[in-house]
């Protein structure tokens, strides 16, 4: 059911308005409860099973006259394009549209917040060697992206991938495994750009991290070797395998030999750093290995050859920053059409939600997911008619969560925070039903941290544990901790200063998350701890996680759906859910601030049982071990959780085409990136 307009309101006589946006957003969001992502354990059986030599199935040759976009089609007219047989790969991958054939052209509008929120731009034109597939909204499985096939061995050791054959950059250079090498020897094993080789080729053996070996068979086929088995490879570089550019295993080598020592003198690279008002030749690459730096990240050089459906022609920090088509892109449609069916996306800059959500009432945005909330969906329901859109509604798999940091520089506060009663004291004060009802209009669950309703972790006990409202039993665990009331009804620290903790957030004027934001400092005061809730730019937020000069961080405790393709939140390794940052950096042997735990932290069992999973190629026994990670987490939550599986509402122009409501929004699955954007249209009827 879709209501708008006047039917709204026909529709909630005889109940409240909330009650009615309530069950109209589970019902369209049902389609993502628990049968849809015990599916997806079920859809990984080909790549991660116990024993046997296992591979991909491999499409035949698309059978028929691949066809372009009229502006292309007018390019190879003029002569400044080659055909388009002659730029799509023998054997294109072939996305079926999720609703229907689409068609080409036009601008595709939406809102970003700058150079710092670049990973939304990023998941709308991720490509990796192995990509998701949601072929709909009950299924995820994986499928061969920018490779045709590939093969691994009974224990997962070795793997072999195969590249399509005519596979070509955006500037229409060849791909080759020459790229897999220079990606490997030339940037990975060079300490100056990368202080640790990317994480899908750097395997933990016992206590020291391994480099796995790479080897071109020939010009199209590479095999991976890795130390011990990997079976958890796969739906890794599903996840992290595309961000931030080049993706994993490939570079566009004949483009960045220009910026590396090895082929460039250091002298000549320290006059490019220099024009770039850049302070040495190494962040041409980036900051301590994160590949965003000048050359090397898509989003900031539109120089950069891809693979991307779109790639950058206007760059962050512009109003608007602009991406347009690549006409060398390697995907095509059932009909043979090359995608992406839009020729170029628009961001417009902002800084206060209440901007957005005013273009979108507008007509505005054309397609936007991020930075849509369930505290916007009343109004965003309102609109539809006006602004000519729909509100889909998806499923997010993460909850709202604050980060009490045990690395924090203030020592009580860090011994406080380590301490798993204090914990107990700030989860139970907090009334996670009415923030549920109040902020998100009863579309959220008060939950604690934990994998998502239907996911293959998913725990129940996990998901109550320390999430009851009892503010009696939070000042009675405090009194025991000793941290006493003064005359104003703050408690006082054991060194005898107040006690105050300072919440860092980067959540936009005008967001929901604000108002829960103030909710949870009244309820932390009321049992005596004086809190203080400070907005921060997200850049200067990822530098005080990373370098652990934060007390408590606010954010999304997300990628629970498909918990063990990238289980960093639970080994406290993603910096930006803080809750022992150096300690992570210090497990992960990161280029940042490290600290090693003392021998009794219970992170060293969660660390030791990670370990284990990685390398345990059977499958049940690796799901157990996991569980049993889980349960360090179940005795003593590290984080606090507030509300989770917050309805997620996507606003579509009524023109818009090949999206729907059901699927789980989560950063594992890359959002919308999981339902392929290239193949997004406008002109739907």
């Amino acid at each position: 059911m879709l209501v708008n307009g006047s039917g709204l309101v026909d529709a909630v006589k005889g109940g409240s308005r909330r009650d009615f946006l309530r069950k109209l957003a589970y019902g369209v969001a049902a389609a993502t409860s628990a049968a849809s992502v015990q599916a997806s354990a079920t859809a990984f059986a080909s790549s991660d099973a116990p024993g046997g030599s296992l591979s991909s199935p491999v499409a035949g040759p698309f059978q028929g006259a691949f066809k372009e976009a009229p502006m292309l089609a007018d390019m190879v007219k003029a002569g400044k394009l080659p055909p388009v047989d002659q730029r799509v790969p023998s054997n294109p991958r072939v996305i079926k549209p999720l609703e229907a054939v689409g068609k080409y052209g036009g601008t595709w509008h939406r809102a970003y917040r700058g150079p710092s929120d670049r990973v939304g731009p990023s998941k709308l034109v991720e490509e990796m060697l192995i990509d998701w597939d949601a072929p709909d909204t009950k299924t995820i499985g994986l499928v061969a992206n920018l490779v045709e096939k590939w093969e691994q061995n009974a224990d997962a050791s070795e793997y072999v991938f195969t590249l399509r054959q005519g596979l070509k950059w955006s500037d229409g250079a060849p791909v080759t495994t020459d790229d897999v090498m220079f990606w490997y020897e030339d940037i990975n094993q060079n300490k100056d750009i990368r202080p640790n080789a990317d994480a899908l080729i750097r395997q933990k053996v016992g206590a020291e991290f391994k480099i796995a070996t790479i080897v071109a068979v020939d010009a199209t086929t590479f095999k991976v070797t890795y130390a011990a088995p990997n079976p958890l490879l796969p739906i890794a570089i599903a996840k992290i395998g595309g961000f931030p550019n080049p993706p994993a295993f490939l570079a566009p080598s004949h483009y960045l030999k220009k910026f590396h020592p090895k082929y460039t003198s250091v002298d000549d690279l320290a006059k490019i750093a220099t024009e770039k008002n850049l302070p040495a030749w190494q962040a041409l690459w980036g900051d301590a290995g994160n590949m965003e730096g000048a050359i090397a990240f898509w989003f900031k050089n539109p120089e950069l050859p891809t693979l991307l459906p779109w790639k950058v022609t206007i760059p962050a920090p512009a109003d608007p920053c602009v991406l347009e088509r690549n006409p060398f892109y390697w995907q095509v449609d059932t009909e043979g059409n090359q995608l992406p069916y839009i020729d170029k996306i628009e961001h417009a800059f902002f800084e206060s939600l209440d901007v957005v959500n005013l273009w979108v009432a507008q007509g505005k945005i054309d397609m936007q997911m991020r930075h849509m909330s369930a505290g916007s969906y009343v109004f965003l329901k309102e609109n539809e008619a006006k602004g000519k859109y729909r509100v889909l509604n998806w499923r997010s798999a993460s909850t709202q969560a604050y980060f009490p940091n045990q690395n924090c520089p203030d020592p009580v506060l860090a011994k406080l925070f380590s301490t798993p009663e204090f914990r107990q004291a700030m989860n139970i004060s907090i009334n996670r039903d009415e923030i549920a009802e109040i902020v998100y209009n009863g579309l959220g669950v008060g939950r604690q941290a934990s994998p998502v309703t239907g996911s293959p972790e998913f725990d129940a006990d996990l998901v109550k544990m320390w999430a009851e409202y009892d503010p009696n039993k939070a000042n009675d665990l405090l009194d025991k901790l000793g941290l006493a009331k003064g005359s104003d009804g703050i408690r006082k620290r054991p060194d005898g200063k107040a006690l105050e903790v300072v919440v860092e957030h980067i959540s936009p004027t005008g967001s929901p998350e604000n108002d829960q934001h103030e909710l949870v400092k009244g309820y932390w005061e009321a049992i005596g701890i004086r809190a203080t809730m400070k907005a921060v730019e997200r850049s200067l937020y990822e530098e005080h996680c990373r370098t652990g000069e934060i007390e408590i961080g606010n954010w999304g405790f997300d990628r629970s759906s498909v918990v063990k393709a990238d289980p960093g939140r639970w080994l406290g390794t993603i910096q930006d859910g803080p809750w022992a940052p150096t300690y992570g950096n210090w497990y992960a042997k990161a280029a940042f601030k490290q600290e090693e735990p003392p021998a009794d932290h219970p992170i060293r069992k969660i660390w030791d049982l990670w370990d284990r999973v990685q390398v345990e190629p059977d499958e049940a026994r690796r799901n157990a071990l996991f569980q049993e990670l889980l349960g360090v987490h179940k005795a003593a939550p590290m984080v606090i959780g507030v509300v989770g599986e917050i309805v997620a509402p996507q606003v579509a122009a009524n023109a818009f085409g090949n999206t729907m409501a059901g699927y789980i929004a989560d950063d594992t699955l890359r959002d919308y990136g999981l339902i392929s954007p290239q193949q997004f249209y406008l002109g739907r009827t």
